[in-house]
């Protein structure tokens, strides 16, 4: 297909089509089957670079004005795929490359799994007179399981710590209790 997109963003392989963004988007509706906002889908785009933020977001409000996508019925914020948008994922689909149609689902469920881990732990950065003090907190439903209180010089750093333990709070979890509770 032309290039008829920018291509700021947009990584090797990526889409530079209005049309084949617009073929994306609903492919990824149709596969994750579930009720998103813009952002999600915004979010799951950029993951990758699999389309020009601008370009997306143009192409999601064509969409929406085309009847592809809808406002789902249960929260505003949210759209659903209507019939018109499942009919473009399944016989259009394919015509995506296999990687573009791969990634997007990994970058949904990448995304999807970091909106779950956030809801669950948390982390708050707190300015202090020598820098920022990280708290970082795992969850155990109604109780903290941990709370950890890092120094960190510059917001920099402070973005590091934060983006790293929710990669995978659960590890950080299981390595400060081992360190603890192992007998010398």
């Amino acid at each position: 297909m032309k290039i008829d997109t920018f291509s700021a963003g947009v990584a090797p392989g990526g889409l530079r089509n209005i049309q084949e963004i617009k073929i994306l988007i609903c492919y990824i509706f149709d596969k994750i089957n579930t009720p998103l906002r813009k952002s999600d889908v915004s979010a799951i785009l950029q993951n990758y670079s699999l389309a020009n933020y601008f370009e997306a977001s143009q192409a999601f409000s064509q969409m929406v004005l085309n009847k592809n996508l809808s406002v789902c019925p249960e929260d505003s914020n949210y759209y659903v795929i209507t019939p018109s948008g499942k009919m473009i994922s399944e016989e259009l689909g394919d015509n995506l490359p296999l990687t573009v149609r791969e990634n997007a689902l990994k970058s949904a469920k990448a995304y999807f799994k970091r909106l779950k881990t956030e809801k669950e732990n948390t982390v708050n950065i707190k300015k202090t007179p020598v820098g920022y003090t990280v708290n970082c907190k795992v969850s155990g439903g109604e109780f903290n399981m941990l709370e950890i209180k890092l120094y960190a010089p510059d917001i920099t750093a402070a973005t590091v710590i934060k983006n790293n333990f929710y990669k995978m709070p659960e590890k950080i979890y299981e390595s400060v209790v081992s360190i603890l509770t192992k007998e010398n």
